[in-house]
């Protein structure tokens, strides 16, 4: 154990032994387990953290092989406090005209929303078939001239984009900005995929085709054989952040953002959610195309992230983000459609 390590176990027993015990613990041993196990490797020094813009984070499901700077590390203090509040009884919450249960909390929410996850269909798709996603989208940009930068926002607009089911090396498409752009995970020179030899290197992580992705850039092949096992899930996760630099919630956001995602792993990523510290209930949240929802909020190095949920399906409609001292969004979607189609520019 190093200085580092030393002091910092120091700090965490004294600030746990100052928080008054919680009067009753109603998390499972395991579950406790788990959280104390996360948030210990959680707490390090941050090594030089940054916010990638909204174009960067979106791009990583656009065949972007470039890793995302992480984002800061989690108060000890916050952590111990979290650990805290969540073992203590929830309380109940409202009652819907339908007589179903609103959520009180951001994890009762998460709670249901993995339940109604698990409880659709799947669905048996062809290899050769694409993911096409239809959405409106507007987030932030930079430009760097005469030594300044400068922060701008799109205009709200369309977004088409088809992505491979089985193997990213096949080209994919997104029609956005008036454009039609091939999607790949090799270089787009002239609206050209230029296709270096059958192993990749220089990419994180390196890769042969076929190729079934990998975190940051997965086909729905890859997000069916994940594990569904919290746990499991939980340590592939973190395992991944090696090369995205993300932590699991904001690795969870980037997989469901813009993607069909199997409805078990879509239920097991939620149950997974429901094990990190920092989630927050937003009881009324607005999607880019003004769709009303609920949605689950988390803050990374002063923006915060929210992810939009219908209230009634409790299936996912788009994302909102914005910084939360000034107010300002710098990203938003709404998701207007997906579906599985046979080839890349084919609309269900």
């Amino acid at each position: 154990m190093n200085h580092h390590d030393s002091r910092n176990g120091r700090e965490l027993a004294e600030l746990a032994r100052l928080v008054p015990p919680p009067a009753e613990l109603d998390l499972p041993a395991d579950r406790q387990q788990i959280l104390k196990e996360y948030l210990m490797s959680e707490f390090r020094p941050a090594d030089g953290a940054s916010r990638a813009s909204g174009r960067e984070r979106r791009g990583k499901r656009s065949r972007t092989l470039i890793a995302v700077a992480g984002a800061s590390v989690l108060a000890i203090a916050a952590a111990v406090g979290l650990v805290v509040s969540t073992a203590r009884p929830q309380p109940p919450g409202k009652r819907t005209q339908a007589g179903t249960s609103t959520p009180a909390t951001a994890y009762q929410l998460l709670a249901m929303i993995a339940k109604s996850a698990g409880s659709r269909p799947s669905t048996s798709v062809p290899g050769s078939d694409f993911e096409y996603i239809r959405s409106e989208v507007a987030y932030s940009s930079d430009t760097i001239a005469n030594g300044h930068e400068t922060t701008t926002m799109e205009k709200l607009h369309e977004r088409q984009i088809w992505l491979p089911v089985a193997d990213i090396c096949v080209t994919g498409l997104l029609k956005e900005d008036g454009s039609s752009v091939p999607v790949s995970p090799f270089p787009v020179v002239n609206g050209k995929v230029e296709r270096p030899p059958a192993t990749v290197t220089g990419a994180r992580p390196d890769f042969t085709c076929p190729s079934e992705g990998h975190l940051g850039d997965a086909t729905y092949r890859l997000m069916q054989s994940m594990p569904t096992d919290t746990t499991a899930l939980l340590g592939y996760l973190e395992a991944g952040k090696k090369w995205t630099n993300d932590d699991p919630a904001q690795e969870i956001g980037d997989l469901i953002r813009e993607a069909i995602v199997p409805p078990a792993l879509s239920a097991a990523l939620y149950r997974t959610a429901e094990l990190l510290p920092g989630a927050k209930l937003v009881p009324d949240a607005v999607n880019a195309a003004g769709r009303h929802g609920i949605a689950i909020a988390w803050d990374t190095g002063g923006y915060r992230s929210e992810w939009i949920f219908d209230q009634s399906t409790l299936q996912y409609i788009g994302e909102r983000d914005y910084d939360l001292k000034t107010g300002v969004v710098n990203g938003e979607s709404a998701i207007v459609q997906s579906a599985f189609v046979s080839k890349a520019g084919m609309v269900p």
